[in-house]
């Protein structure tokens, strides 16, 4: 399941442009195959936890982010 968390952060890699949760889940379901929706369901939360929080987020503080700025 798509909950804000992980639709903020599919927002902020580019992987979806949804505008909300159903069409976020929608986009990541059509990229990811559906062996791997949940362990990657966790692993979107603790990667963000740890690095690409919704507050106080720093760009340079996520790998993913920093790469996509250097784009």
């Amino acid at each position: 399941p798509v909950d804000t968390h992980i639709h903020r952060c599919a927002k902020r890699w580019g992987l979806s442009n949804g505008k909300s949760v159903k069409q976020t889940e929608k986009d990541l379901m059509k990229l990811f195959p559906k062996p791997s929706w949940e362990k990657l369901h966790l692993q979107i939360i603790y990667y963000a936890r740890k690095y690409c929080p919704a507050k106080k987020h720093k760009i340079e503080d996520c790998p993913i982010c920093s790469a996509l700025e250097a784009d």
